[in-house]
């Protein structure tokens, strides 16, 4: 079928640094125009395309035999309107945005898509990024809540989005005021860094007050979004956005939302992808976190800090191996702490800073957090996370009053 095949490029790159499509193979290229053939075509939705790349193997082969998509559970009728090409216009109009566009575009088919959103019933045929596409395999934990949050609600933001961050977790969110602003500022000092999913085109900064976070993700973490280039910010953009959130995320953590935010869109979506939830009760009287105290009344896990979420995703963090992503070197970045990075049976000598917190408790005894961040001249934040993951191996016990010794 002609119609599937891609339209040229420009004889010359549009910008000094190559745009998206440059970037692309000759095959990339024909499985992106196909892509996009299927996105813009009339009534068929994200599950449908799901099942034809799924049965196809590509969407270029799906899109060169619609007689054949009854086999994938596709209905005849979307095939015959497929064949009628009128999804031309508004695929060569993504195509000539995606021209001028500084971004790399990720395809189904590249081993680089994150796994977890590949398992989605409604993942993306493709996305757009900009950053370090690494953030996409590490392990996250999306932090969101109100954009009208109060002094409270930023701190604790702040406090479990960098703990997470130098724990070695990613930290995921929706680049909103607020609460995901926070958040984004804070993973963005450590190691774990950021992925922000935008609600519209990956050329267009919303809320025009983070222009200088858009910034500053792009080029210290990652921008991503599955919509056209210079997509708007319409309203029903973003529960459509959020599912990605919660879709890379092993666990999201609402810190304030009231009875009516969107942030329990996410909470919702994460449930249906079978993502934990988290949230943060917040005080009895505030009406910023009645959407949380209802999650924690209806089974979402109640937490306090970063060492609650990391606890409970232990069994799962397991899985991950290596490291988070290694920043510019004028990043204040620390190693990423994973549970890989100490044997899953009980070591004689641990290396590195697990060594040095193993050999100072053996010689103070038991003794408190912040004496033992200053002995060790670590941040409390980095120290907190590494103590959970020698307690989680059993070399150290906590004790009562956040004083920790070497375990028996």
């Amino acid at each position: 079928m002609q119609h599937i095949l891609p339209p040229s490029l420009p004889l010359h790159a549009p910008q000094a640094q190559p745009s998206a499509l440059f970037r692309l193979s000759a095959e990339q290229r024909r499985e992106f125009w196909a892509s996009l053939a299927l996105r813009h075509a009339q009534g068929l939705g994200l599950r449908s395309c799901k099942r034809l790349l799924d049965y196809f193997g590509s969407a270029y082969e799906a899109a060169r035999k619609p007689r054949d998509w009854p086999a994938a559970k596709v209905h005849a009728d979307k095939a015959v309107r497929f064949a009628e090409a009128s999804w031309r216009l508004h695929a060569q109009k993504e195509w000539e945005g995606a021209c001028a566009l500084d971004a790399d575009i990720l395809l189904r088919q590249d081993p680089r898509y994150p796994q977890r959103l590949k398992e989605l019933p409604d993942a993306p045929l493709l996305l757009y990024c900009r950053g370090d596409m690494q953030f996409l395999h590490a392990p996250c934990v999306a932090v969101v809540g109100s954009r009208h949050c109060s002094q409270e609600g930023i701190a604790v933001a702040r406090e479990i989005a960098g703990q997470l961050s130098a724990g070695g977790i990613t930290v995921v969110s929706g680049l909103a005021m607020g609460i995901d602003s926070q958040a984004h500022l804070a993973a963005l000092q450590h190691a774990g860094g950021t992925v922000a999913v935008l609600g519209t085109g990956l050329d267009v900064v919303y809320p025009k007050n983070n222009t200088q976070l858009f910034a500053h993700i792009a080029s210290q973490g990652l921008l991503l979004t599955e919509f056209m280039p210079s997509a708007p910010p319409d309203a029903s953009h973003f529960p459509i956005r959020n599912r990605l959130i919660s879709g890379l995320s092993l666990g999201v953590l609402i810190v304030e939302a009231t009875r009516r935010s969107g942030s329990l869109i996410t909470a919702r979506l994460a449930l249906e992808q079978n993502r934990e939830v988290y949230a943060v009760p917040g005080s009895v009287f505030a009406q910023c976190s009645a959407g949380c105290q209802d999650l924690v009344r209806q089974g979402a896990r109640a937490v306090f800090s970063a060492e609650d979420i990391l606890r409970d995703l232990a069994p799962q963090l397991r899985d991950y191996g290596g490291h988070a992503p290694q920043r510019a070197a004028t990043q204040p970045a620390a190693k990423a702490v994973l549970p890989q990075d100490i044997s899953l049976s009980k070591p004689e000598t641990p290396d590195g800073d697990f060594g040095r917190i193993v050999r100072a408790l053996r010689t103070k005894g038991p003794c408190h957090v912040d004496e033992l961040a200053r002995e060790l001249e670590l941040p409390v934040a980095r120290l907190s996370a590494l103590l959970v993951q020698l307690e989680l191996q059993a070399l150290v016990l906590r004790l009562p009053g956040m004083r920790y010794k070497v375990s028996a």
